[in-house]
């Protein structure tokens, strides 16, 4: 990943991902994305970052079990993902600074703009791809999540502008 990209996680705290398409898909079992989920929770919060979910998605079982994991912040029912997102921030003092959201489609565009990293999956709509930092190679969750998580480990071994003479 560039290195100009890279520097741009440097104030990054709160990693939010959209649910359909990016965590989730229609040939992934639900059992098999509550794990998936659990399990990147863990791996952000052994980072000492929060993880979350915004999603235009009702209340449903699925939402209700993801409210459930430890560690998972859900943001449902929003089809205003910013406004969800502006009360989210507000609650735990951070600004879009601290923010790296990926997101697929049409409605995830105005979040992707205001977060200080985006980005989306290999398989996003074209409008998506057009207003990301950066385009990710997979499309399956476990993926999604490492290259993310390698990239954010590659930014902090990076030295800072700051630091470069």
């Amino acid at each position: 990943m560039k290195d100009d990209i890279l520097l741009k996680f440097e104030n990054v705290k709160l990693f939010l991902f959209d649910l359909e398409g990016v965590l989730t898909h229609s040939d992934y079992p639900e059992e098999k994305c509550i794990e998936l989920i659990s399990n990147a929770c863990l791996e952000f919060n052994k980072l000492e970052l929060i993880f979350g979910i915004v999603t235009a998605r009702k209340d449903d079982e699925l939402i209700k079990k993801l409210k459930e994991i430890k560690g998972c912040n859900v943001l449902a029912a929003a089809l205003d993902k910013v406004s969800a997102v502006d009360e989210f921030l507000k609650l735990n003092s951070l600004d879009y600074e601290n923010v790296f959201y990926i997101g697929d489609d049409l409605l995830d565009i105005q979040l992707l703009k205001k977060s200080k990293v985006s980005a989306a999956p290999n398989s996003a709509r074209r409008e998506v791809k057009r207003v990301v930092n950066f385009i990710l190679k997979s499309d399956k969750c476990e993926d999604l999540i490492q290259e993310i998580i390698s990239a954010y480990i590659n930014s902090k071994e990076k030295p800072s502008r700051a630091t470069k003479s």
